[in-house]
This record gives C-alpha cells, structure tokens and sequence, in this order.
C-alpha cells in the first residue's frame, strides 16, 4: 500500500483518527478544534447518536472531507443509541425503547443478519444524504468483530465497502495481536483474504491508549505511554485510534471515562507530539487518502 501511496516501503504512515464523532456536543467541539490545528487526518460519524445532527448540520468542509462512517450497532452503558433504519422494526437489534443492547455478546449472538445489514447500510446512506461522501468504514466498540462469541458481521461490512468502494479498518496485523486465539486468526485471515479479492483496501495496524485506566489518569504518564508507542511504529500504515473530547455535563453522562477523553484532546494539542513526527520522520496521512486510490 506504502508505494500505492507514493512512498517507501520502509516508511512509517499514520493515520490520527478522531472516534465517535456526533457522540456528544463536546466531542464535536474538540475534533473540530483539532481539525483547524492539523492535530488529525481523520475522523469517523456515529450516525445513530444525538449529537450526529448537529455535527452534520454545521457545514464544517474540512470535517466532513474527512469522515468516515463508525458503523454503530451497539449502546453505551449509560446512554442508549436508536436505530437509523426506520422503515420496519429491526427487532433483533433493540431493546423495547429501539436502543441498541450494550451487551455486545448478545448482539453477535441474537442479531438477525438481514437486520445487521439494513442497519449499517442506513447508517451510510444516511450519513450521504447529509452531504458526507465517506472516506472508510470501522466498527464502533468492534461490534461487527465477533470479538466475544465468534460471529461476525465482517461479511456484511466488506460486501458494503465494496458496493461503495471504501477502505475498512481492519489491520492485517490483527493476525499477530496477543489476544487473539488460533479459531479467531483463521477467522480473521479468511477476512482478509476476502478484502484483498475484491478489491478493498486494508491498514497494517492500530494502535491507542488504553481506555478508562483509572480516575487518576496523569497527563505526563499518559503522554509517556503515546511518545513509546509513536516511537516504536513499524513500517506500514498505522491508524492511532483516539477519542478525544471536552467534558461535558453530557459526556458524564454517557461515560465514566471523561478524563482519559480529555487528556487525548490536550495531548494531540501538544507541541512534543507535533515535533517528534518529525524527528521520527512519520509521514502523516488520512483515510481519505487511501479511499481516493
């Protein structure tokens, strides 16, 4: 992909994508700030969520150039997310409110596959409508991974990359992840095989912070943590996976992990980031530009 790109085989890209974006106003705020400050190269929708609307509403040209669609099928513990398809009940998607179940396993293991796509299809054709012409696919909270029971939506989601022609986030290095056992790599491996076939692009790899460390996250510390992973990127494409946010009365709401959000804002804003891409010679690059092959 490096030299598809214009690049060396050696050199190391990056992709800083912005999650959740339309997740609250906060979240809007903060990946827009860091947008104007060339702090990211890309972001991905929540389509389902409240603050999708506003997010899509205010016309910012450069956001929305960069927009990915974070297929959504799952509910935070503290807020429920409801269906974008709304032509008949996907009753093997929701709960008696039409929010999605936080239970992820119960998701892979209830989901009626027809309804699966429906829905994640709603949630692309939905975002177009509003103007956005998207930029890749990836999977909030990994929904579609079959990362708890073995099912996956992988299937569907890269039958939807092809019908229109996105890259999917799926890093082929998922394959030497620790935590994944011999059952889940075959599984993975015969994806990935799948994407090459027809055509659809694929990352090398991801990386981010470990989420919700503790209320006592240190800037310093978490900031460390990001330098040594930075430092030691290999060759290839990489997506540094961050979720930025200002905190909210609404953002503690939804989640418990308001301060690890809000550390991640400050530390793309940070002068030392900016400055070790350099001396690391990280060639920065965004989801767009891989869509646009």
């Amino acid at each position: 992909m490096n030299s598809k790109l214009g690049y060396k085989q050696s050199d190391r890209l990056l992709i800083i994508n912005a999650d959740d974006y339309g997740i609250t106003w906060g979240t809007n705020e903060a990946i827009h700030t860091l947008f104007q400050q060339a702090a990211i190269t890309s972001t991905s929708i929540m389509i389902p969520c409240r603050a999708a609307k506003e997010a899509l509403s205010r016309g910012d040209i450069q956001t929305i150039e960069h927009a990915g669609i974070h297929l959504t099928l799952s509910s935070s513990e503290h807020q429920g997310y409801k269906l974008v398809y709304l032509e008949n009940p996907l009753h093997s998607l929701v709960n008696s409110a039409n929010e999605f179940f936080t239970d992820i396993a119960f998701l892979e293991s209830n989901a009626d596959l027809d309804e699966v796509r429906l829905e994640m299809q709603a949630q692309i054709t939905y975002a177009i409508s509003q103007g956005i012409d998207p930029t890749h696919l990836d999977s909030h909270a990994g929904s579609i991974f079959g990362l708890n029971t073995g099912r996956d939506f992988l299937d569907i989601a890269l039958d939807l990359c092809q019908e229109y022609q996105l890259p999917f986030n799926l890093p082929r290095r998922i394959l030497m992840q620790p935590f994944i056992n011999e059952e889940q790599k075959e599984r993975f491996s015969e994806r990935i095989s799948s994407a090459d076939r027809r055509g659809i692009f694929l990352i090398d790899d991801i990386i981010s912070l470990p989420y919700c460390r503790s209320t006592n996250a240190e800037y310093e510390t978490v900031k460390a943590q990001l330098v040594s992973m930075i430092k030691n990127l290999k060759s290839g494409i990489t997506q540094l996976t961050v979720h930025p946010s200002i905190i909210t009365d609404e953002l503690k709401q939804f989640t418990n992990c308001c301060m690890e959000r809000e550390i991640e804002f400050r530390l793309l804003c940070d002068w030392d980031l900016k400055q070790l891409f350099l001396k690391e010679n990280i060639k920065l690059i965004s989801w767009k530009d891989i869509r646009d092959l």
